[in-house]
């Protein structure tokens, strides 16, 4: 590990907690509340305070911290280095930008995750965790404290689309969920240090899935379950298992009660994605379902609170409005857009990012009332990005589902029985066994890859830039980040271009 000693080691007490300026990690801690009231309308000639392109690309949301941006990104057509920008939230300047190689590298494409963990942030400085490996902390004045990097620690990460779960923190350590096919792991990272605090074992499966660090427990949703560990020790504390499809949306706490999203996976013919669309009592170590979904799922969006409903979003757009007590259902409604970035809960009204940069917001409660429908840009002619060029020799096809008979068979029978299926592919094993013999054979297996590859057809162009990825919001103003470009929205603001600072 690569690491800088200074004297700032001396200073232990810190602040992370999402307060009214403040959003310092992936959905504000869990809860994606904004301190305060928001903007309600803007277009692209009203109510944007700048916009600025940034280098390279990124699926991270921007964090905000004493009135700075902190967004990063990977440059290079094989994510050859990472990049974190510090920005003045007031004007757009950029105040620094620090920038390292990457202790592995991949295409920079659609098909790849590119800076997709949020970093977080506290008094002492910024975060980061990317999809090479590389952990670091730099310093508010932008000065490397340390570096370490996690592939060269414990083996690679196996995953054909990297990594993208995004850390919490506590008040002494970082906590990253690391799941992939390999040997996967929750670890406790010293923020003073760059030392692993404590290391668990995980599932070896895809997830990207993030964990929360709330009441001193670290609590993950995914692979099946949703785990409880001690924050200090990594100690298991509780686990409520037997859930399908939790690999994608991250637990939301209010109060005592946890609240699950999962989605129907494309391949399972929906298994039991809507009952793990859940409430959980936490009560010390025996947590409770209060109650199950009926027809909601959460796809990419993790569910939000807002007042006494809890809301959840599919993958078509459709919002479904839950009592947050009991479960019922009051309605479900389609928004006219689909949305990749968790909504951001402002007092009582619910802003919807959606990722072709239209914002709806609904007022909160159990009767559906579109408040506003606001544009990032005109719809028919999206801006592009400026300099970030694709990596388009990544779009090779991988064989995925279909080459498991030959990597999986461990018995040498020539068919896969459940128990030799693991991760993702474990929920397509039931809609994949069409004879419903409790195996698969060549020719169901062949038959699965090519429902994948219809089924994943059209998703190059889906996966075009601009492409709406996250927001963070203090009072008065959101940030809405799109793969090269950041958004600030602030009332009566006119749209203003930042231009691009001679790099350091």
């Amino acid at each position: 590990m690569k690491s800088i000693s200074p004297l700032i080691a001396l200073l232990t007490l810190v602040s992370f907690a999402a307060a009214q300026d403040s959003w310092p990690q992936f959905r504000a801690g869990g809860s994606s509340h904004a301190g305060g009231p928001l903007p309600l309308n803007w277009s692209p000639q009203a109510g944007i305070a700048w916009q600025r392109e940034l280098e390279g690309y990124g699926q991270s949301t921007p964090i905000i911290h004493g009135q700075r941006i902190y967004v990063t990104s990977t440059a290079g057509p094989n994510k050859e280095t990472c990049v974190v920008s510090c920005i003045d939230i007031n004007t757009g300047d950029q105040l620094w930008r620090y920038r390292f190689p990457a202790a592995a590298t991949a295409p920079s494409s659609y098909m790849m995750a590119r800076a997709a963990p949020t970093p977080v942030v506290d008094d002492l400085g910024v975060y980061l965790f990317f999809e090479s490996g590389d952990v670091a902390a730099i310093d508010p004045t932008g000065a490397l404290r340390w570096r370490r990097d996690l592939v060269t620690d414990f083996g690679p990460f196996e995953n054909n689309h990297g990594v993208g779960a995004s850390p919490a923190q506590t008040e002494q350590c970082v906590i990253l969920n690391i799941e992939h096919r390999g040997p996967s792991y929750l670890i406790a990272i010293d923020k003073q240090t760059g030392e692993t605090r404590w290391k668990r074992d995980r599932p070896s499966s895809n997830s990207w899935s993030s964990p929360i660090a709330i009441h001193g427990q670290i609590i993950l949703s995914s692979n099946g379950a949703v785990s409880a560990y001690d924050a200090d020790s990594g100690d298991s504390l509780w686990t409520v298992g037997e859930l399908d499809g939790n690999t994608v949306a991250s637990p939301t706490p209010d109060g005592d009660r946890l609240y699950v999203g999962a989605r129907v996976s494309e391949f399972s013919g929906g298994g039991d994605a809507q009952r793990s669309n859940l409430c959980i009592q936490c009560n010390n170590d025996s947590p409770q379902i209060v109650w199950r979904a009926e027809k909601a799922v959460s796809d990419y969006a993790s569910p939000v609170v807002c007042g006494e409903c809890v809301y959840y979003l599919n993958n078509v757009g459709v919002v479904y409005c839950l009592d947050k007590m009991t479960g019922r259902q009051h309605y479900a409604k389609r928004i006219g857009t689909d949305c990749w970035a968790t909504p951001i809960v402002s007092q009582d009204r619910i802003y919807f990012l959606g990722k072709n940069g239209q914002t709806i917001v609904l007022k909160a409660g159990p009767q559906f009332e579109q408040l506003a429908a606001n544009l990032l840009w005109d719809l028919q002619s999206p801006p592009p990005p400026e300099t970030y060029v694709e990596n388009v020799s990544s779009a090779k096809s991988s064989r995925g589902f279909e080459s498991l008979l030959e990597t999986g068979d461990a018995d040498g029978d020539g068919f896969l029985t459940i128990d030799e299926v693991s991760g993702r592919f474990r929920s397509m094993f039931p809609s994949s066994d069409s004879n419903q013999d409790g195996r698969l054979d060549a020719g169901e297996l062949q038959a699965a890859a090519k429902l994948m590859a219809a089924r994943r057809s059209d998703s190059q162009n889906n996966a075009r830039d601009p492409i709406v990825y996250g927001a963070a919001a203090i009072p008065g103003r959101i940030v809405i980040r799109t793969g090269t470009r950041l958004y600030c929205i602030s009332p009566q603001s006119s749209p203003a271009l930042v231009e691009e600072p001679v790099r350091k």
